[in-house]
């Protein structure tokens, strides 16, 4: 035994020379260089036999070891799997024989492969340490019976600890932005890690990380199932899939797939393990998965890159450099920040800050208003998330461009200077975003005009106006009291735009003397009804009083319809002479 043990030894230690890949595993002393699972080991006659992985962790009866390993038939014809025991043996010298899973294949097709599961309940909580896996040939037809040892291979270096267990091989130990395969999986899919970002579900922080997947093969590829867990310290945060739909990666494309850990709202991640999940199924009982640790990946550095660096010198209505890895916004479709205003709320505790985006469709086909999310970051970290007002167009016909309003509630007070715009995809990875474009903004200063009101995208010159007060019988002894506005005016649009009726609306509203409101009334700027070139007529009919007022003051609001109520801007104001 000894001495077949000491052969097949060095075939696998020689063997190393030829690759640099090597298992990931890790748990004990010696060095991760015993057995390399890329080269098989002949069990018997056609049938070749490698280590997949091997685990043993404490439970709350004993310890569990669990084995598997890949059987390859390297002939033409269907090899049965020998009917050998598969056992441990521990460094005190100890052995244990393992059971087969329920739904172990019995045969091996020719030219092919089987995974065969093994494992055993040990009702010992002292620490096991797994040195070598022996397949037994048992011949219980002779008395006493006759164990002949088929292979013995030294496996100390696989073993993985479970959850509590820690990758320290170098050669599978990733920092970030490395590129990396994942071992033990047969796909020539290439990971690489490229955002952290923090967000919320509910009250409970998560932290999301995100992988950009490589396929270099010549066919399409589906993204294989794989675990990663975030550790803080001690601290294990097991970690999601977020995007739960089947992704295939064709060749040299490139896509996303993104991991969710929901953590404490103040720890931070320092380093994160992915690992494959492995199945056994007990004769008669259900199946019992667990994990085998493969790669670690460390965090960003504190020096680290953002994905995508916003622009500090963002130029109004340039188009925004998108993500060219996600394809929510079409590239046929030029997104620009057209105008960015803090926007009063009456009466109300906060201010709305409201960007416009202007879309415009460059191709010959038309393409879908895009359903991105858009978020606000202060210079301070403190994120204000986007409400996107309901767009009535589904669709940007070539040619055209199309606005879309995202309002913001924000501080009073606030200046609306050295925020961070940013868009995201909120549908992929829901119910987190993943950024796909960002740039710096300063909120552009709102004046009120006399003779010009300027509010994205519109224009409107007032040549005169005048201001009339009115008194009509409405029988018998009531009498209604009314102002009348008679005004010339030149709407024009400072960009060629589609907007929405409900987009932008005109509030009007007059104020006497020592500042009291007497009178309101509301105009659409745009479609049926709208503000118009010419002369037109306004009358003011909720006007709570018969006393003539004079002099009065006409203020003319933009204002816009948002979730958090009407928010508004001064754009012009009159006074009487």
């Amino acid at each position: 035994m000894n001495l077949w043990k000491k052969a097949v030894s060095a075939v696998l230690i020689s063997s190393l020379a030829l690759t640099a890949g090597l298992p990931a595993a890790l748990a004990d002393s010696a060095p991760a260089s015993a057995v390399d699972i890329r080269y098989p080991v002949v069990l018997e006659g056609a049938l070749q036999v490698k280590v997949k992985s091997v685990l043993s962790e404490h439970t709350l009866s004993g310890t569990r070891i669990g084995v598997v390993v890949k059987l390859y038939n390297v002939w033409e014809s269907t090899a049965r799997v020998p009917d050998y025991e598969l056992r441990v043996t521990t460094a005190s010298g100890s052995s244990y024989t393992l059971k087969p899973s329920a739904d172990n294949a019995v045969s091996v097709q020719g030219m092919s492969s089987v995974e065969l599961s093994y494992m055993v309940q040990i009702d010992k909580a002292d620490s096991l340490s797994v040195a070598d896996l022996v397949w037994v040939d048992v011949n219980k037809d002779v008395y006493p019976k006759v164990e002949t040892v088929k292979l013995d291979l030294p496996v100390s270096s696989l073993v993985w600890k479970g959850d509590s267990a820690t990758v320290t091989a170098p050669e599978f130990t990733k920092a970030w932005g490395d590129s990396f395969t994942i071992p033990s999986l047969e796909s020539p899919l290439v990971y690489k890690a490229v955002d952290l970002t923090k967000d919320y579900k509910g009250q409970n922080a998560v932290r999301l990380l995100k992988l950009l997947v490589h396929n270099p093969g010549s066919q399409s590829e589906t993204v294989p199932a794989f675990n990663i867990d975030g550790k803080a310290g001690s601290q294990l945060f097991k970690g999601a899939r977020a995007d739960q739909s089947s992704i295939t990666v064709d060749p040299n494309e490139d896509k996303y797939i993104y991991y969710s850990f929901q953590t404490d709202p103040d720890t931070e991640l320092t380093g994160f393990t992915v690992s494959t999940t492995e199945s056994f199924k007990a004769q008669g009982g259900g199946a019992v998965n667990y994990a085998i640790g493969r790669l670690a990946l460390q965090t960003p550095g504190a020096n680290a890159k953002e994905e995508q660096a916003a622009d500090s010198t963002y130029i109004w209505n340039a188009p925004l450099t998108f993500d060219p890895v996600n394809k929510i916004v079409s590239p046929d479709l030029a997104v620009a920040v057209a105008d960015f205003r803090l926007y009063e709320n009456k009466g109300m505790g906060y201010q709305t800050g409201i960007v416009k985006l202007k879309l415009t469709n460059k191709g010959d086909k038309p393409v879908p208003v895009p359903q991105v999310a858009a978020d606000l970051v202060s210079g301070t970290g403190f994120t204000y998330a986007g409400s996107r007002q309901a767009a009535a167009a589904q669709v940007i016909v070539p040619g055209t461009s199309y606005v879309v309003n995202y309002s913001f509630v924000l501080p009073l007070g606030d200046k609306g200077e050295g925020y961070t715009f940013k868009l995201s995809d909120d549908k992929t990875a829901a119910p987190y975003k993943s950024t796909v474009a960002q740039v710096k903004l300063n909120a552009q200063k709102a004046e009120a005009g006399s003779s010009q009101f300027l509010f994205y995208p519109f224009q409107i010159d007032l040549h005169s106006w005048s201001l009339t007060y009115m008194v009509t019988n409405a029988g018998g002894s009531q009498y209604n009291y009314k102002y009348k506005l008679k005004w010339d005016l030149d709407v024009k649009s400072a960009d060629q735009v589609i907007t929405d009726s409900s987009a932008s609306k005109l509030l009007l509203e007059l104020y006497t003397k020592d500042g009291r409101k007497i009178a309101s009334q509301t105009l659409s700027v745009n479609g049926d009804g709208g503000v118009t070139n010419g002369e037109h007529t306004v009358y003011f009919t909720d006007t709570p009083t018969d006393q003539y007022e004079y002099p009065i003051t006409l203020n003319i609001y933009e204002t816009i319809d948002t979730p958090a109520g009407q928010a508004r801007q001064l754009v012009g104001s009159l006074i009487q002479n």
